[in-house]
């Protein structure tokens, strides 16, 4: 039988009245702590992919920096050799049928459980079904920690075997050297079976201890008291929870499962403060930013010169230590005093001494500071403000640079840019790039370099009355 057209209208009207009425309902959101328990499936409760992946990434690009920086033979055979061929042999060669690397103890039993116990934490993290739980014999516990047992496992292979990995990034296992064992030598390529045991199981045995240590033992501390340096001091308890707090630009002593605010100003302040603050400078909106700065930032320089440098085949890295001063805010730009300490400065160049292969390049340390220094930044009431900087200054060395009878003390003055990306209105990341020129005018020839430094930084901000 055939709906008379008026009836089939008049049902397609109710359907999609109905339809429209069951969208306009508001969902009810699960609450952080209620997600473990939730059936419904909520969006709110599902695994955070995207920011679990850029954790992820960062954390395994420190892991690789540090490799290259400190072993000379994962920069060797990374830059020499067909680098494909290499990378297919190291995973290749890998003895499936050895348990012992050849690695020292505390490297395969202590670091890599750490390093299983800091990416259990990354995915506990970002899992909402895991996240606010504390220690304790249930199954909604022990699920969310086995989940996260899967994911440190995937990542450990991916660390040995993967596109970024000790395979393709240093060819580990793709060269084979000879080793003192008690007295005889024997073959090794350093690779075994331990390593991919150690990291997934023995973190997870990590993060199940250091979830105890949590509940029973910072959590008391934490109602003590709340400074900020014994807040860094308890997490000497949780050092692989605190790690991966910091790979998602979190303080160190950040909990899901309860609110920990350090007694500093330097603390994040509620949004009402920063809203009164507003209110208070005439009525703008919420600022970015704020009267002081502090932070910090890590650079590096593959190549020296060519601009004032006379040596240029130097490499450069610094670690800054940031502190800026609000001294000028108009609607288009804002000028700031921006002096710096620096913390660690390293110089990699030729080694003047002794040009055998294992030394023919040597790296000097040193610290200094750059009293003058200003930032102009453009766009001060918007989330990106790109900026302009200069700084001058100066770097003692442990030892004479750039010349075989070199300078210890390097003057230094740099020019550059980059953008500031606000995260939070007291929050922000920095991408720079700089030019350095280093010289001293009372040494020997040669007697400067210059740096070509791109740089990442990270600060807070406080004006008056953000107390909290």
């Amino acid at each position: 039988m055939i709906l008379p057209l008026h009836r089939f209208f008049t049902a397609a009207i109710l359907l999609a009245a109905v339809c429209y009425a069951a969208e306009d309902v508001p969902q009810k959101t699960v609450a952080l702590r209620d997600c473990p328990y939730d059936t419904t499936h909520a969006k709110e409760c599902r695994v955070h992919w995207g920011s679990l992946t850029l954790s992820s990434l960062a954390f395994i690009t420190f892991q690789s920096s540090g490799n290259i920086y400190t072993n000379y033979w994962m920069r060797l055979h990374t830059g020499t050799g067909k680098w494909w061929d290499e990378y297919v042999k190291a995973d290749d060669q890998w003895r499936w049928n050895r348990w012992n690397d050849t690695n020292p103890f505390l490297d395969a039993y202590v670091g890599h459980s750490m390093m299983g116990a800091i990416t259990s934490n990354l995915w506990i993290q970002h899992d909402p079904k895991g996240a606010a739980l504390e220690f304790s014999n249930s199954w909604p516990y022990w699920r969310s920690r086995l989940r996260a047992l899967g994911f440190s496992t995937f990542y450990s292979f991916e660390w040995k075997f993967g596109p970024v990995s000790e395979s393709s990034i240093g060819h580990l296992g793709a060269n084979y050297e000879s080793q003192n064992f008690g007295g005889h030598y024997a073959q090794t390529n350093e690779t075994g079976d331990d390593e991919l045991v150690t990291t997934p199981f023995g973190g997870m045995l990590w993060a199940v201890g250091e979830d105890y240590l949590d509940l029973h033992v910072i959590k008391r501390l934490e109602d003590k008291s709340r400074n900020p340096f014994l807040l860094l001091t308890y997490q000497f308890l949780n050092p692989a929870r605190a790690t991966a707090n910091i790979f998602r630009f979190r303080p160190p002593w950040y909990r899901d499962s309860r609110e920990v605010r350090s007694s500093s100003r330097w603390s994040d302040p509620d949004d009402s403060e920063a809203d009164n603050v507003a209110a208070s400078g005439g009525g703008d909106e919420t600022p970015w930013g704020g009267q002081h700065e502090f932070g910090a930032a890590w650079g590096y320089s593959p190549k020296g010169g060519p601009l004032w440098s006379e040596e240029k085949d130097v490499r450069y890295m610094p670690i800054l230590i940031r502190y800026s001063y609000l001294m000028q805010k108009h609607r288009h730009w804002a000028l700031r005093y921006a002096p710096e300490i620096t913390a660690l400065s390293m110089l990699d160049e030729a080694n003047w001494g002794n040009t055998t292969t294992l030394t023919r390049r040597t790296r000097t340390y040193g610290a200094g500071a750059s009293p003058e220094g200003f930032q102009l930044d453009f766009a001060p009431s918007h989330r990106l403000q790109p900026f302009l900087s200069n700084n001058g200054g100066f770097v003692y060395y442990t030892d004479p640079v750039l010349a075989q009878n070199g300078p210890q003390l390097l003057y230094t003055i740099d020019f550059g840019g980059g953008v500031n990306l606000f995260t939070k209105h007291y929050e922000e990341m920095t991408f720079g790039f700089r030019y350095d020129h280093m010289f001293n005018p009372a040494s020997v020839r040669p007697n400067g370099t210059d740096a070509q430094i791109f740089y990442f930084g990270i600060s807070r901000f406080r004006s008056p009355g953000l107390t909290r």
